[in-house]
């Protein structure tokens, strides 16, 4: 298996900010890429939950058996067995159990050939834990997860790493769509990053104050562990994951400020 193959198609791709980004950080009156939400668009607000990115990737082996990969956002920190051991931000250690307790709940017998699970490890020794945890407790919450038929995996395999990379940037990860995800969250029992409001597209703010003053209403974490302090901001997005952003506090306090 070639695992900087399966690092590259498994990364998670950036998400851009609801309005673009301008001169020292502050952000400009015009939306990232020129668009918003179209009026007849569910868009799913959710906590933007301030840890690690990590990943859970899952996939069959030669044996027809589960194997997995434990990821931060840009590297593969553990693979079952030992065959890699990466320390960083405890993230391995921490999942592990969580894995292990997956991949005896998933049926072999499914289609499919790869699935990826993307959270934020939180609490612990991260830089925003204070607003989680008094007592360094570890927390994760899954906001998207994707999967892979055997034919694609084999023929993304195929490719050379550059061609790979070019896939995942031009969107082509198939993530699970809202009611999906949540059922395959709702499945395995995991915990998820919490769903906020709905709002339909029409009624979902274009203007830096407007926004802004939607931002404030999720001011409180909802996934405190041992403490309860202040949210990162929320991501919103439309069922598909077609259009994703994300709107944080840091940004448009920044802009605001004078």
């Amino acid at each position: 298996m070639d695992f900087k193959k399966i690092n590259s198609l498994t990364k998670y791709p950036s998400i851009l900010t609801y309005h673009e980004l301008g001169e020292r950080g502050r952000l400009t009156n015009g939306l990232s890429d020129s668009k918003g939400f179209s009026d007849s668009d569910d868009v799913f607000v959710y906590e933007k939950v301030d840890g690690e990115n990590s990943r859970i990737i899952l996939f069959k082996n030669n044996h027809n058996e589960i194997d997995y990969l434990i990821g931060s956002r840009e590297e593969l920190l553990y693979a079952k067995g030992d065959r890699i051991g990466n320390p960083y931000g405890n993230i391995a250690e921490f999942l592990k159990p969580l894995v292990e307790r997956i991949i005896d709940d998933i049926s072999l017998e499914n289609d499919w050939a790869l699935s990826v699970i993307y959270q934020e490890s939180y609490g612990g020794k991260t830089k925003a834990a204070k607003n989680y945890t008094e007592s360094k407790t570890q927390g994760y919450r899954v906001f998207d997860v994707f999967s892979l038929k055997q034919d694609e995996f084999d023929t993304l395999l195929e490719l050379p790493l550059e061609k790979i990379a070019e896939w995942r940037d031009h969107g082509n990860q198939p993530f699970y769509d809202e009611v999906e995800k949540k059922r395959f969250v709702e499945n395995m029992e995991l915990e998820f990053a919490p769903l906020l409001d709905t709002v339909k597209g029409s009624e979902f703010p274009i203007s830096l104050e407007n926004t802004f003053s939607l931002l404030k209403k999720f001011e409180s974490t909802i996934v405190g562990i041992d403490a309860s302090g202040k949210s990162e901001g929320i991501i919103v997005r439309t069922s598909d994951r077609g259009r994703i952003r994300k709107i944080r506090f840091e940004d448009y306090e920044r802009t605001f400020r004078k």
